[in-house]
């Protein structure tokens, strides 16, 4: 299987992301400008095994810490139910005109979610009191799939709320985190590898793939050596096959491979 779209995906992921929307719509009324899917949901390559949804959110004004940290305990009770959420809040006037690293008001992913139980065990809302804009560099990656093959929920129409992201601020938002991915291993390794692949292969290309695409047009480009451990890994994503036992100094040696075509 290469995976689900919005069209075909799973009935219970469907009412997660129709919970999600009106849990946002009711907390933010009138500040809400649009909720947005982006991700593999949108390029046909969402596996419920181990995708998340991803959303972005346009709100016409900024959060204060105490919306904040009450769409911290709702996202913590919609997260996961099917499947991880990963998403973020942000003001219009953060992004008209374009910033890069971008302003955020809001963040929710599996990474945050022990500490933000803590927080909410705490009642502790200190995090949320921003003294100055946090900012992310990866919202430049994602403001330009949602521009490209986004799904609007809710709201104003993808070219309405998103400004046009300059391709150099895109490249930057995928290529900075290569180092994220130096360390391989467990759940990270097969995402991890085609994550880097595809980097690879927007370099390579202007052409923005899946993580299953991109390691399917890597294979006419890399070594023969590598050819087994990328196919397994686009398999293994697809849920099409289990994962063999990769050998380590192969494995080292493929991501240093891609990571120098990335760099060179």
């Amino acid at each position: 299987m290469s995976g689900y779209d919005w069209n075909n995906c799973p009935d219970d992921v469907k009412a997660q992301t129709a919970a999600m929307s009106e849990y946002l719509a009711a907390t933010l009324e009138e500040n809400l400008v649009g909720i947005y899917v982006h991700g593999s949901m949108c390029l046909g390559c969402f596996q419920p095994a181990h995708s998340d949804l991803d959303v972005l959110v346009v709100t016409r004004l900024t959060l204060d810490k105490v919306t904040r940290f009450e769409l911290m305990k709702g996202f913590l009770s919609l997260h996961s139910k099917p499947i991880p959420i990963e998403m973020s809040i942000i003001s219009y006037g953060d992004i008209h005109p374009w910033k890069h690293p971008t302003p955020y008001q809001f963040h929710f992913s599996e990474y945050w979610r022990e500490r933000y139980e803590q927080m909410v065990a705490a009642n502790d809302m200190s995090f949320w009191d921003f003294k100055e804009p946090a900012t992310d560099g990866d919202l430049a990656c994602h403001m330009t799939l949602t521009s490209q093959q986004g799904i609007c929920l809710f709201g104003q129409p993808i070219e309405e709320a998103f400004p046009i992201v300059p391709e150099a601020d895109f490249w930057d938002s995928i290529y900075w985190g290569i180092d994220y991915f130096d360390d391989l291993k467990d759940d990270q390794l097969v995402t991890g590898l085609l994550t880097l692949i595809r980097i690879w292969s927007y370099k390579e290309t202007k052409v923005i793939l899946s993580k299953s695409q991109a390691g399917e047009w890597s294979l006419d480009s890399l070594p023969a050596a590598y050819h087994s451990i990328v196919q397994n890994a686009v398999d293994v994503y697809k849920a099409a096959s289990e994962a063999i036992p990769y050998n380590r100094i192969d494995l080292e040696e493929l991501k240093r491979y891609v990571i120098n075509e990335i760099r060179s």
